[in-house]
């Protein structure tokens, strides 16, 4: 964090990993008691930072250590210009020696070794599996495994140090130097405090991490406290490259100030809306605002209550449209 430039206010999009993938590699929000992701007539419409870079010129690819036909993944990383496809057809059998498939050191590096052979500019997109039920590990589990806050910890200690281990091998590449790295997750978890319903606002804030050479001397160790959300990525991103991102509809650029600061989340059968005044939650079923962060007049909640229900109706007739 020291060394990059750390968003310290983000909202995952939804709570599932298919809804993650799109809002960080698309932009698009999640619909709630759907996923975009599922349709291939519909997915194969939306725009992708891939796609972006792919036709200036960037060689893509995406590395996974599971199966990437899961939720139809697959079918979108095609259909959105990734050229190579890493996943655990990959990878020796000797490898595939968790639930989900390799852990998620085996995947790192091989990514790492295949990135010294790439051709630049490069877009390469990894997804950690080992962090996730049931939190099988290579190695002595830091935290112990006598229950699932432990594991849930002590898998993602051991995801940490991968990343600390590919990030200085990648320090000694030639290429990190102009080579931009964004670490961010696909959603927020009930582990490890195990106590924040899903309409708490804890449930879906993640970390977002811009690190690397290609940052600047003078941003790096800066903390943006704008509220944001994972949509907001691929504006960032292309901004900063000087590339159009008017496909983006749903993403804005989180370091032009005159940006607003918010973010919706939804879930099943409720949804989010967060600025830096106040949060709230609304419950579909009960019809009525089931969190509220901060003790404001009941105008602000109201005023946030219509954006809340304005996005949500907006973002799925988009679905439909698609």
């Amino acid at each position: 964090m020291k060394d990059g430039i750390l968003l310290s206010n983000i909202f995952a999009s939804g709570d599932r990993t298919d809804k993650g993938t799109v809002a960080v590699l698309s932009g698009f929000p999640s619909q709630a008691i759907t996923s975009i992701l599922k349709f291939d007539s519909k997915q194969k419409q939306l725009p992708a930072i891939a796609q972006v870079l792919a036709d200036t010129g960037y060689h893509t690819s995406f590395y996974y250590g599971g199966e990437s036909e899961f939720v139809n993944t697959k079918s979108y990383l095609l259909s959105h210009a990734y050229s190579r496809i890493v996943d655990k057809n990959s990878f020796d059998k000797k490898d595939m020696n968790s639930k989900w498939g390799a852990y998620d050191e085996v995947v790192l590096r091989r990514q790492l070794e295949d990135m010294n052979k790439e051709q630049q500019p490069f877009f390469s997109t990894i997804l950690t599996l080992t962090n996730h039920e049931p939190f099988e590990l290579p190695v002595t589990a830091h935290f112990g495994r006598a229950t699932l806050p432990q594991m849930f910890k002590s898998t993602a200690y051991y995801t940490d140090s991968c990343i600390g281990d590919y990030m200085r091998r990648a320090k000694q590449q030639p290429w990190f130097n102009n080579t931009l790295f964004i670490l961010v997750a696909d959603h927020g978890h009930l582990l490890p405090a195990n106590k924040y319903d899903i309409n708490n606002y804890h449930r879906f804030r993640i970390p977002l991490l811009f690190y690397g050479g290609a940052i600047g001397p003078e941003w790096r160790g800066k903390v943006v406290d704008k509220t944001g959300s994972q949509t907001d990525i691929a504006a960032t991103v292309l901004h900063q490259m000087n590339m159009n991102a008017n496909a983006f509809a749903w993403s804005k650029d989180l370091f032009n100030p005159a940006s607003k600061a918010f973010a919706f989340y939804d879930w099943d059968n409720g949804f989010g809306f967060a600025s830096p005044r106040q949060i709230i939650s609304f419950d579909n079923i009960g019809k009525t605002i089931t969190f509220r962060k901060n003790n404001v007049p009941k105008a602000t909640d109201d005023s946030l209550l219509m954006y809340g229900k304005a996005y949500m109706q907006s973002v799925y007739n988009r679905f439909l449209q698609y």
